[in-house]
Formats: structure tokens, sequence, C-alpha cells
């Protein structure tokens, strides 16, 4: 469990200059509130050249979030009280704020339709989709992802394993 915050765009710019890159940001909000808006914004030369570098990467890190209180999509205020009512009753977690439920299916297309970022679906086509993550909290969003087939590689600690192991 790790006693600060870590943030993102740290993360992204150690790992860059461990292995002597540069990172490379997509500096938008995760939601929109209309597809339509955020589709305009897709059509920016910019923005579209940073979505096809992910897209067309053979590798992604990544880790997954809850639909606990204290999830930073949830603290960050980008879902209003009754989509955070309808996240908290039908997902059990996301990556990079894509939300999907137990079976590892997508919770709410409408909601997917106006985030930003790497489709799920392109996390099944990469030679190396890692999932990094871990705790007692992040089980059942480690399992759905799994069984979504969004990860190819877990990394994850030996308490975590055993619990993924067990029957639900």
């Amino acid at each position: 469990l790790s006693t600060s915050e870590t943030f993102a765009n740290e993360i992204l710019e150690k790992f860059a200059k461990n292995y002597e890159t540069i990172a490379q940001y997509l500096p938008l909000p995760v939601l929109f509130d209309s597809k339509e808006v955020k589709e305009m914004v897709y059509r920016d030369r910019h923005i579209k050249r940073v979505l096809e570098l992910g897209r067309n990467a053979n590798i992604a890190i990544f880790s997954v979030g809850t639909v606990r209180d204290n999830a930073l999509f949830f603290r960050l205020g980008y879902a209003d009280a009754q989509e955070k009512a309808y996240l908290k009753s039908h997902a059990v977690g996301d990556i990079c704020s894509r939300f999907f439920d137990k079976e590892g299916n997508i919770s709410s297309q409408e909601l997917n339709d106006r985030t930003v970022g790497i489709a799920l679906d392109d996390l099944r086509n990469k030679e190396y989709s890692i999932l990094l993550s871990g705790g007692e909290g992040k089980i059942a969003s480690i399992r759905a992802a799994l069984k979504g087939g969004y990860a190819n590689v877990l990394i994850t600690d030996q308490f975590t394993a055993k619990r993924l192991l067990e029957k639900v």
C-alpha cells in the first residue's frame, strides 16, 4: 500500500526518463459532457496523433480503478451524482476511466462514448497488455479486467494473486 499519492504525470515522466524517451500527454479531461464534443476534439490533428500512438503501441501498461467513494474518477468530479450511483451499482472497476462490470463488459455505453483515451478493445490486441495492480480493494476490478481479456500479463503481489485464484 502506497503511503503517498502518485500522480500519472509523475509516473509517466519517470518512466520516460528511465527508458530515455519522450512522454506523450493527452491534455484533456477524461470525460466530456457529450459524445459530439468528444468526437469534435478527436478530429484535432494533435489529439488524433497522440491517440494513434497509443492505439499503435505494441505494449500497454495500465492499472485498474474501483468504484469506491475514494476512487480518483469520483474525487476529480467527473461523474455527477446520478452517474456515480449508476457506476457504483453496475460496475466493479475501470481502466483509463472506461468502466466495466464483473464480467468485464462495458457497464455504460453512453458514458464510454464520452470517455477519452484508449478503447478497452484495443488492449486486447496488444502484443503485451500489462495490468499492474494489487491490493484487497482491487480484487474485483482485476478479476473483471482479466475476464474481459484486457490484459495478457498481470503483475501483482502474492496476496492478491492468491485471492484471484480463489473461487468466486
